[in-house]
């Protein structure tokens, strides 16, 4: 027994000094903490503005290397106490889900089984639904890019009621429900917990980054929402790394979250990663290394994604050229909103958010597939392609 007890402690200094030769900084944190990391809560930034949104206001003391995270942007970065956590992915969907997925295969270093996840990023957003500067909590993600696409010139005489040049896999028209699915085009999160997110940053008390003179005037061309000062609300955001602008493509990809979700998702913000980084977690919940009930999303709006019906110039020149002004206070409003959540998880750590009773989900929360259990509301029945 004495022996085994020898040849397993040169086993574990062994693996300490191999993974030490290739990645110093985490070998140095195993033997430091003798257990492993477990954050109370991560934050998920995409790229380097809403990464210093964060980290220019949060002390974090750690700097740890992570095997796998993007090469721009390869720290996971921690407070003294390892409570609250943040790293970037760097953008676009193959970059979200490749960081994702390497970050959470660091099982010798991390234990992410009780951590909640805060997905803190900037978007566009759809002026019927939302204005600049506004934080905004999903309950959907849903995933826009995958569709066929033909130029929409070549349909003007052979399908002039179509409302641009897109349809879903497996689908006939731009009306049809996909009948080809991947698995990755809507995902439901917790309710409970966005509803807590939410109503904290709502009820914080502090007042929202309204943004520059430029950009409250281009507000003041649109219609209410869009004319209004940045509000808190929840709706719901898209994956594509498709940036799309103008009235056409606006209103068709209104038209498709609603289609996607059978009509229960309000969508209102884009952006380019969420369903690939849900993917990455989903799979991983699966084997129970993360859980898929502590996710948060919330994008705060740095654009329109159309331009104003009262503003007649050339749509192009507007998306390039235009003065817009609202880049800077969608990232500030990035901390203003999402830090009351950060701030609620680690203040009632054990009364509330350790067990997570408070939050159990009365939703279904997952995809397309019922990958964790239970049926979603959305999808069909079945596919004749799979």
């Amino acid at each position: 027994m004495f022996l085994d007890h020898i040849a397993s402690q040169l086993l574990v200094l062994l693996s300490v000094v191999r993974l030490s030769l290739s990645y110093p900084y985490q070998a140095q944190s195993i033997l430091k903490h003798e257990s492993k990391i477990t954050p109370k809560i991560v934050i998920v930034s995409m790229f380097q503005p809403e990464e210093e949104a964060w980290t220019t206001k949060i002390d974090f003391k750690h700097n740890i290397t992570v095997p796998g995270l993007s090469p721009m942007y390869p720290y996971f970065r921690c407070v003294k106490d390892y409570s609250i956590c943040q790293f970037t992915t760097g953008e676009g969907e193959i970059n979200a889900a490749t960081s994702v997925a390497f970050l959470l295969s660091n099982a010798q270093l991390f234990d992410f089984s009780k951590s909640y996840w805060l997905l803190a990023g900037i978007g566009g957003g759809d002026p019927s639904k939302v204005t600049t500067g506004s934080v905004t909590f999903a309950k959907y993600a849903i995933q826009v890019g995958l569709q066929f696409q033909i130029d929409s010139r070549e349909l003007i005489d052979s399908h002039p009621d179509w409302p641009a040049g897109y349809f879903s896999y497996g689908a006939q028209n731009p009306w049809d429900y996909p009948d080809s699915v991947y698995g990755t085009e809507i995902f439901e999160v917790n309710e409970k917990l966005r509803d807590r997110a939410l109503l904290l940053s709502q009820n914080h008390g502090t007042t929202l980054n309204e943004g520059t003179e430029q950009n409250i005037n281009l507000r003041q061309l649109y219609e209410s929402p869009a004319n209004n000062p940045p509000q808190i609300l929840a709706c719901d955001v898209t994956t594509s790394d498709n940036y799309f602008t103008g009235s056409i493509l606006a209103d068709y990809y209104n038209n498709l979250t609603t289609i996607l979700s059978n009509g229960t998702a309000n969508y209102c913000s884009s952006a380019q990663e969420e369903n690939a980084s849900l993917e990455a977690f989903i799979r991983m919940a699966k084997v129970g290394v993360i859980d898929f009930e502590r996710i948060v999303i919330m994008r705060t709006i740095s654009n329109f994604v159309k331009s104003p019906t009262s503003l007649h110039m050339d749509p192009i020149d507007f998306f390039l050229n235009y003065p817009k002004g609202g880049f800077q206070h969608a990232l500030d409003n990035l901390y203003i909103g999402g830090w009351p959540f950060v701030e609620d998880v680690v203040n009632n750590w054990d009364s509330m958010y350790k067990e997570g009773h408070d939050f159990k989900p009365d939703n279904y929360i997952g995809d397309i597939f019922g990958t964790l259990g239970g049926k979603p509301n959305f999808g069909k029945d079945k596919y004749s392609i799979s």
